[in-house]
């Protein structure tokens, strides 16, 4: 489904990301792991077109990104969904129109359905009603979090983008997290993508692991063939600033 082929991308100078190859199958969970500055975040970017590679491809079923009519660009992103790091939910929105607004936009949907699906979307992550009055700065870390998967959710994506998705959570919001992936894998089938450093989240969602090390890929396989040794390797050796 999306064929990544010979990615760099520089810095002012400094390379980031090394000639990355990797296929992302559809209905598979693949995780991007790697400690601080390897070039994950450039690299999940990338994928959306929020960064150009300075050379390489990116295909999603067979189009590449980069070389497609913004409007055509547009259609494919509808299909898309990304959650980011810091959730980037909308500060002057509550929740109900946080999660509302990209089907209010791009849905030809009326009040009551929209209404419905963004209840159905806010009892999946484990929320009750309540919350879709508040403002995102009234919830908690972890809630902001499920909010956003709840409004990536509401896309009714083909492939969903997590950027860090356990970072800054307590122990416990980091299981619900963990589970909502889980969830969204087994009833959604959607293709997922997880740039990571935590290797609990990979050991319990990934199907396919890429292990990246200082912007190359140093593994690329079934979770179950990650040793010991490899993220010894990769935790241990890395040692890059993520720009």
């Amino acid at each position: 489904m999306i064929q990544v082929r010979g990615i760099h991308k520089s810095f002012d100078g400094k390379p980031v990301l090394k000639g990355i190859d990797m296929d992302l199958n559809e209905c598979e969970t693949t995780v991007i792991l790697g400690p601080s500055g390897q070039g994950k975040t450039v690299l999940i970017k990338s994928l959306v077109r929020l960064i150009r590679p300075d050379a390489g491809r990116i295909l999603i079923d067979g189009e590449d990104i980069f070389t497609l009519p913004l409007k055509r660009f547009r259609t494919l992103q509808n299909s898309m969904a990304f959650v980011f790091q810091a959730n980037a939910l909308f500060d002057f929105l509550n929740v109900r129109d946080n999660l509302s607004l990209f089907m209010r936009m791009h849905r030809r949907m009326s009040h009551a359905e929209i209404e419905s699906a963004v209840k159905s979307a806010i009892q999946f992550v484990g929320l009750g009603s309540s919350v879709l009055d508040k403002y995102p700065e009234e919830l908690s870390g972890g809630m902001q979090k499920r909010v956003a998967i709840a409004r990536a959710i509401l896309k009714d994506p083909r492939v969903i983008f997590y950027d860090e998705p356990t970072v800054g959570l307590d122990e416990g919001n980091v299981k619900k997290v963990i589970e909502l992936i889980g969830r969204l894998k087994e009833e959604v089938c959607a293709t997922s993508v997880i740039v990571t450093h935590d290797i609990p989240l990979m050991q319990q969602v990934a199907d396919k692991v890429a292990l990246l090390k200082q912007g190359e890929i140093m593994f690329m396989g079934p979770r179950q063939d990650i040793t010991s040794e490899m993220l010894h390797t990769l935790y241990v050796m890395g040692e890059a600033n993520e720009p």
